[in-house]
């Protein structure tokens, strides 16, 4: 991270989703790094036990399933209790793990959505009474939204909604009046805890390396430097955009 980007976010108090491991994890160390207040919530006890370590007085860590509506209205009553206003929101807890359309049934269909996509959508709900004027809402979608793969239509579509209800929320009159910037990162391939099953193949790790331009995998890192760019003031003119950090995928 710049030292223009960090200088941006001193301060600032930032809630992180699915801030566990992956992206989420790399982004709440990096936001810390910058000065921020960082709360990452998400489900693994043991993975936000290790973090809050790592964040020691820089952050905290809150158990909080997205799936659940009501789970979301508490963490987002806690943090009002704790701070009051947020002035930025990484919506990032997701699911990857969908079935191929012919081996869908109502149960795994349910459990994609209610994360990816219900999920996403009441953690904004929930969170706007808490969103200083100013404040910055990073979705984290997926270059799957934008450029699908053979077997991967249903998280396909799911990120393919976050893409545009992210970038319509962007230009809301009512987010508007109150200069709430509301952008999409969408990641391309990244090594996180996610993946790491499928890197180890080396058939699978190569064939998604010649999908990419620059001919590797990403790091969360690199995803964690982009949310961190457009939560900031550094990025205050924009608004409804999408940042893909995918070494050029989404553009072939």
């Amino acid at each position: 991270m710049t030292p223009d980007t960090s200088a941006h976010l001193s301060k600032k108090i930032i809630l992180v989703t699915g801030g566990s491991s992956g992206i989420g994890r790399a982004t709440a160390l990096r936001l810390a790094q910058a000065g921020a207040h960082v709360i990452a919530s998400g489900r693994d006890e043991g993975r936000l036990a290790a973090l809050a370590r790592e964040l020691g007085g820089r952050g905290e860590c809150l158990h909080g399933d997205v799936a659940e509506p009501a789970e979301i209205a508490r963490l987002m009553s806690e943090v009002t209790s704790r701070h009051g206003l947020l002035d930025g929101l990484v919506v990032n807890a997701g699911l990857s793990n969908a079935p191929a359309i012919d081996d869908l049934d109502i149960a795994r269909y349910d459990r994609l959505m209610d994360v990816n996509v219900k999920g996403a959508v009441f953690t904004l709900v929930h969170a706007l009474p808490l969103l200083a004027e100013g404040a910055s809402v990073v979705f984290v979608g997926s270059v799957a939204g934008r450029k699908g793969q053979p077997g991967d239509a249903l998280y396909a579509g799911s990120k393919g909604f976050i893409r545009a209800f992210a970038r319509n929320l962007g230009t809301s009159p009512d987010l508007m009046a109150r200069r709430i910037r509301v952008n999409v990162v969408s990641p391309g391939p990244i090594e996180t805890p996610l993946t790491e099953a499928a890197v180890a193949v080396p058939e699978i790790r190569s064939y998604v390396e010649n999908m990419i331009p620059m001919g590797h995998w990403g790091q969360a890192d690199e995803v964690a430097e982009a949310i961190a760019f457009l939560l900031s003031s550094a990025a205050s003119f924009t608004t409804g955009a999408e940042l893909t950090v995918d070494g050029g995928m989404a553009h072939v």
